[in-house]
């Protein structure tokens, strides 16, 4: 499977459905079944039952969980959502509440909710992407079961991304994309790095060294006020400074 094709065909389905949250809720739940996952959910961390209907809310938990989740009070004490709300970084669920001590009620979210079939789940924080004062979000994928190909955790930061920032146009508006303009050797390093390149891999292929790839990618997070390099690509697509065709192989 070419990962970077699955995020041009998800980016070319959310822009056909343009408007529709379902549609694109339905596009990324195509696209990571394809990665290996499961069930998803891309979320405010705020209360669903909110009717304000600013909030995102997208999943594909089984109903009764989320009817479960919601009857239970569950928002306030949910360890995948408080942790996402203190970090930038992804986390695996397993190895995040192995290394760190929760409550017994929040020990038991965890375990209804692996009675369901949510377990073993992979979170991503979306505070790049949230809205001056909106609620922090985050989205979850659940593997369908088995190891899953490394890759697809970073393919689907990718999608994870591109998901909250095409449902944010449908719900609420974003903004425009980053005004932020990157330098053609940065561009070239964040296309590659669209595609899974380490920087030791770009730097082979750009002729640099590896720490004058890093500087690059560093200068490039600079610019979009981000974290990760995977919300460096995201920014770097929105804004049309790269497309999912850069720096395929030739």
């Amino acid at each position: 499977m070419d990962h970077i094709e699955l995020l041009q065909s998800f980016l070319e389905r959310c822009q056909s459905e343009s408007g529709s949250l379902a549609g694109i809720g339905a596009a990324f739940r195509t696209a990571i079944e394809s990665l290996g996952f499961r069930y998803f959910a891309c979320c405010a961390h705020s209360d669903p039952r909110d009717p304000s209907g600013a909030a995102i809310l997208l999943h594909n938990y089984p109903a009764a969980w989320a009817q479960r989740f919601r009857a239970a009070g569950h928002l306030r004490i949910d360890p995948v959502l408080r942790l996402a709300a203190r970090t930038p970084l992804p986390f695996f669920w397993d190895a995040a509440f192995a290394a760190r001590p929760i409550t017994p009620p929040q020990r038991l979210v965890l375990e209804e909710a692996a009675g369901y079939g949510i377990e073993h789940g992979y979170t991503m924080p979306l505070h790049a992407f949230a809205p001056p004062d909106s609620p922090r979000a985050s989205c979850s994928v659940v593997p369908a079961g088995g190891a899953l190909d490394p890759r697809s955790y970073t393919t689907v930061q990718l999608l994870a991304l591109c998901l909250y920032a095409c449902a944010g146009r449908a719900r609420i508006q974003l903004g425009d994309a980053p005004s932020a303009q990157l330098t053609p050797r940065e561009r070239e390093c964040l296309a590659l790095a669209a595609r899974g390149k380490t920087d030791w891999e770009i730097a082979r292929l750009l002729g640099l060294s590896q720490c004058t790839v890093h500087y690059h990618i560093e200068r490039a997070k600079q610019r979009f006020d981000v974290i990760t390099r995977i919300q460096a690509v995201v920014q770097a697509l929105r804004s049309g400074q790269i497309s999912c065709a850069d720096g395929a192989p030739k």
